[in-house]
């Protein structure tokens, strides 16, 4: 009896929570000392948008301090960022969009930004266009590429400029379609998942969507990376990165997904990629990972946790995360109280050996 005590005691290492506290936790857990959070600034907007959306800005962890962002610091270390860049004239367009991003979810831009930061910031999105359509990634590159105009295409739209010549810049992403139906980063690259949604994403915006060379064999190259076995319970509902890939990911589902939904939310299964995507829920840390290949475990990070986040807001089934969810706590106490227990079970059941043998 004594024993059956001594192991119930063990419980409350395993707490009960809904699986959006174990998410802000998660984050939280990845937040550096100077606000940032995770290993980049990637990240940062990721993890800013998740607790923004939560509301999550200040957290009572228990058996921890209060976990919280100091919005006034974060904010200085981003515009500094941004600043700094234009000063020593070394500019990244996409480090800029995930800082405009992070500052613009926690205070409207136009409060952040001073009006000659914006103007350096719009002049130099004016100097990447190409002339031929697209943009490139700096102000002397000669060619445009898929990726650097999709970032630059939502810069111009979180700093609310418009972006002159549209119908030249569609055209020009047009041009990059493959006989898959997918979209290359230029027109001579070969398809990806990530530069066909990027494709898809920049004709809706600057046209329409029945403007893509070809709809139907568009919807059909993100649909076959869809994997549909239902006895693999570890991938079905998920989209495979490529073709000769064995596991689903959150990334490769996230882009074959909200590409699908811009063309035709009809074909998407979203009962089954719902499931999936909290199958994924790692029940270590809190967050949402993918099968590490040759490892039964998933490994999470902050980018895979919003990816898991916006499919979730995709579907409309947010409000999964609010069911509770047993979840180890890896805690300083987690290992102080185990290995205790464990040495009093042992040593009562040697005493009970000795005795009887007395």
């Amino acid at each position: 009896m004594l024993i059956i005590t001594l192991l119930c005691s063990i419980t409350p290492v395993a707490l009960a929570k809904t699986r959006q506290s174990h998410l802000i936790d998660f984050l939280y857990d990845n937040q550096n000392a100077d606000e940032t959070f995770g290993i980049d600034n990637q990240d940062n907007a990721y993890a800013i948008e998740i607790i923004d959306y939560f509301n999550a800005y200040l957290v009572e962890v228990l058996f921890e301090v209060t976990k919280s962002v100091d919005i006034p610091t974060f904010k200085s270390f981003l515009i500094n960022q941004i600043q700094t860049m234009f000063d020593v004239g070394e500019i990244d367009l996409y480090n800029i969009l995930y800082y405009l991003d992070t500052l613009n979810r926690m205070e409207a831009l136009e409060t952040s930004l001073s009006s000659s930061l914006h103007n350096n910031i719009y002049m130099y999105l004016n100097e990447t266009s190409q002339i031929g359509g697209g943009f490139g990634p700096t102000n002397t590159s000669t060619a445009a590429n898929m990726v650097s105009t999709f970032f630059v295409y939502n810069i111009y739209a979180i700093i609310e400029e418009p972006v002159v010549n549209q119908a030249v810049h569609k055209n020009w992403v047009l041009l990059c379609n493959n006989t898959d139906g997918g979209y290359g980063g230029n027109q001579s690259l070969s398809s990806t998942i990530v530069t066909t949604y990027f494709a898809v994403y920049l004709v809706n915006e600057l046209g329409d969507i029945n403007d893509l060379v070809n709809k139907t064999k568009t919807l059909e190259y993100f649909k076959s990376f869809y994997f549909s076995d239902p006895d693999n319970i570890g991938n079905y509902g998920g989209y495979l990165p490529d073709a000769l890939a064995d596991n689903t990911l959150l990334s490769s589902t996230f882009y074959c997904v909200e590409g699908i939904e811009i063309i035709d939310e009809s074909e998407l299964n979203g009962v089954a990629t719902v499931n999936w995507v909290l199958n994924r829920q790692n029940f270590l840390d809190g967050g949402f990972g993918d099968w590490v290949e040759g490892n039964d475990q998933r490994s999470s990070s902050v980018s895979t946790s919003f990816y898991a986040f916006k499919l979730l807001e995709t579907f409309n089934s947010l409000g999964v995360l609010t069911e509770d969810i047993f979840m180890v706590e890896l805690s300083f106490l987690t290992l102080i109280i185990v290995p205790s227990i464990i040495g009093v079970i042992i040593l009562i059941i040697y005493l009970v050996i000795r005795k009887r043998r007395i």
